[in-house]
């Protein structure tokens, strides 16, 4: 009897969770980089915790709601160009503490310079953050 109590109570539980997960929906992460795409800050560009090369992670030193991995625009215009280009070489040798270590491997180098010029006329991004583009944009 206790064991029958004990089985139609756990299949209670199951199905109350079953049903929860129902309404909770499921978790889009485009990228596959461990971030659903509502959190990340470069949603079709692999910058999350699953990463397994690079280190930009979810960084955003200029706080603009686009990770580096996919913000070539540290000029914040909305758009990659000229100024973007100058801002980078003027960081030549710098710690990459800023928007301009491109490659975020820990330094302003001409792999950086190479980025910058390679999207020259794009726009930073995609970001699943609904303020990107704005500063400060932050992940709720």
């Amino acid at each position: 009897m206790t064991r029958n109590l004990i089985v139609l109570g756990c299949a209670g539980l199951l199905a109350l969770g079953l049903s929860f997960g129902t309404f909770a929906g499921t978790t889009t992460d485009t990228d596959s980089d461990g971030v659903p795409d509502t959190y990340d800050n470069c949603d079709v560009l692999a910058n999350g915790p699953l990463l397994t090369a690079g280190i930009c992670d979810q960084r955003d030193p200029d706080v603009d709601g686009y990770g580096t991995a996919c913000d070539m625009d540290p000029s914040n215009n909305n758009v990659v160009d000229l100024p973007d280009v100058g801002q980078v070489l003027n960081a030549l040798g710098t710690p990459g503490q800023t928007g301009e270590d491109l490659n975020c491997n820990g330094v302003v180098d001409l792999p950086d310079v190479g980025l910058v010029l390679n999207a020259l006329g794009g726009t930073p991004g995609t970001s699943g953050l609904s303020c990107a583009g704005t500063i400060p944009c932050e992940a709720q």
